[in-house]
């Protein structure tokens, strides 16, 4: 006995389109079951508002088996527009994969050497790395010497106050300079 793949191999542009027709078929199913879902919301509120625990645990519960629906076709509806851009860059990558190919092969006639080329590009991008991690350490060692970013929000706040106070004592450059400061001096009280 064989096993076949019920899937056949479809191309790029058949594909999109049957994502596409799935999608819209569960948009219009997610937007049913949004109806449901704040009907079944409603009903709840209104059982609540008369004092009727039973019909509010019901629609309560509705509310909710249909809010899972709701997430559950919403991620498929993420899934089926991933898919379709997944699907748009593969398409482009072919052709982009075929030029770097001719690179290699031009790159080959006149002499190049790609292996020592792609060992410098690998080198610079291990030390591009090591700095942002240097960089990422000291900040985080800072933040924790200033008493994390509270702190130092606080002490910008602090600092911004008194500039504004020092601007707003000095010969306003024009009127909207002057509202501004009122209004951000205003903000921070």
């Amino acid at each position: 006995m064989v096993l076949r793949n019920p899937f056949k191999k479809v191309s790029p542009e058949e594909m999109k389109t049957k994502l596409a027709i799935s999608e819209q078929r569960l948009t219009a199913r997610e937007k049913e079951l949004i109806k449901k879902q704040q009907k079944s919301r409603d009903q709840a509120k209104e059982a609540l508002s008369k004092g009727n625990d039973r019909e509010f645990r019901v629609a309560s519960r509705r509310h909710s088996l249909v809010e899972g629906q709701v997430n559950t076709i919403s991620s498929m509806v993420e899934m089926a527009q991933s898919m379709s851009d997944v699907i748009e860059m593969q398409t482009g990558l072919k052709e982009v994969v075929e030029i770097g190919e001719d690179l290699g092969q031009w790159q080959k006639q006149l002499g190049f050497d790609t292996s020592k080329l792609e060992g410098a590009v690998t080198n610079i991008r291990t030390s591009m790395e090591k700095v942002n991690t240097a960089t990422s350490m000291m900040t985080s060692s800072m933040d924790a010497a200033m008493g994390g970013t509270n702190e130092l929000n606080d002490m910008q706040d602090s600092l911004r106050a008194e500039l504004l106070a020092e601007l707003s004592s000095e010969q306003p450059a024009s009127d909207e300079l002057s509202k501004k400061i009122e209004s951000e001096m205003a903000d921070s009280e």
